[in-house]
């Protein structure tokens, strides 16, 4: 009978030892692959800054996701082909860069060129860009807006768009809801923080983002 309880003592404390370990690692684990899969979203989010900045520089606003995908797939960028320098003696003699143009000093020429060919030539998969890489039943969210800015006595609309992933759409995969939950509550605790990874703002007129 003492053997018995001396095993049963034996197994518990081993199991102890063992929920204790455990209850170390698993944070631990579980940060780690939160770092890996941020590191992949990262980039994703940065792309989306990039063909948001190319959709701006053509339409003058940001675009949502749909537009975003319409303008990758058919649109169109442009870049300016320039011959010959505006110089500081043109400027001198009163001369714009467009005169100097006119004058055919100078030649800028706009070159119109396919959105995909120049923006995706790294092989980037439009159909797979918004998509979070270890939950494919969830994207990426992107969302375009306005925001009212005064510049002296007059009141402007900025365009200031915004792709995020929240800590769910990425983490709920791993497990560990608790761990998940921790940092939502410590992401909402901060002001103007986001509880996952985001480029850009809805609020303020910024496309970098909040893990830089």
């Amino acid at each position: 009978m003492k053997k018995v309880i001396l095993l049963v003592v034996a197994l518990a404390v081993v199991a102890l030892a063992y929920v204790t370990v455990q209850s170390v690692l698993a944070p631990v684990s579980f940060d780690k692959k939160q770092k890996e899969i941020e590191a992949v979203l990262q980039k994703q989010l940065k792309k989306i800054a990039t063909y948001e900045d190319a959709y701006k520089s053509v339409y003058n606003k940001y675009a949502n996701k749909e537009e975003l995908t319409a303008f990758l797939t058919n649109g169109r960028i442009f870049y300016i082909r320039a011959e010959g320098d505006y110089t500081s003696d043109m400027r001198d003699k009163g001369l714009s860069e467009e005169d100097a143009a006119r004058q055919g000093l100078i030649r800028r020429d706009t070159i119109w060129v396919s959105a995909k060919d120049s923006l995706l030539k790294d092989g980037t998969d439009i159909a797979k860009l918004f998509t979070i890489p270890n939950n494919p039943d969830s994207s990426i969210q992107v969302v375009a807006s306005f925001i009212k800015q005064e510049v002296g006595d007059t009141e402007i609309e900025v365009p200031v768009f915004q792709a995020s992933a929240s800590y769910y759409s990425y983490l709920l995969p791993l497990g560990n809801e608790r761990r998940i939950k921790e940092k939502v509550e410590a992401a909402n605790a901060k002001t103007n923080a986001f509880a996952g990874l985001r480029v850009g703002s809805l609020s303020e007129v910024k496309t970098n983002g909040n893990w830089e």
